[in-house]
């Protein structure tokens, strides 16, 4: 499964496996493609006809973030994320403006998503591959 990140911009996008060492230029390359996220389920997903870019370095290093693919997967998150939501429309209906950290929220509900799939992937550890050591 391919990461999701949020780039310095905002914007999310999808990191394709095929990065790959580029010899000339001694670093890392990869190749990211614009993603959207289903407003029904909350899942990010690569859009097929979305921008692609290359990112020279490693994305991590280079001011993107990982964010999980699935953030709603998780009753609590998608609770939490349900009531933000409320919250920060309810503000938006009462002042006529967006709230004005609208953004930080909506990253900080990112954060938390991440961090519940990192905790469920430490309780239910992946299968050993076989033939690799």
């Amino acid at each position: 499964m391919n990461r999701i990140l949020r780039g310095p911009d905002g914007r999310h996008w999808d990191e394709e496996e095929d990065d790959h060492f580029d010899q000339e230029a001694r670093q890392w390359v990869a190749a990211l493609t614009a993603a959207v996220q289903d407003p029904d389920t909350g899942r990010w997903t690569a859009d097929p006809h979305g921008e692609r870019i290359t990112v020279t370095g490693v994305p991590d290093r280079a001011g993107y973030t990982e964010v999980s693919a699935d953030p709603l997967r998780e009753p609590s998150v998608a609770h939490l994320y349900r009531l933000v939501t409320e919250l920060v429309s309810d503000f938006e209906q009462q002042t006529g403006a967006p709230h004005p950290q609208a953004t930080d929220l909506a990253h900080a509900l990112e954060d938390v998503a991440l961090r519940a799939e990192h905790l469920r992937r430490r309780r239910h550890p992946p299968p050993p591959r076989r033939g690799r050591r």
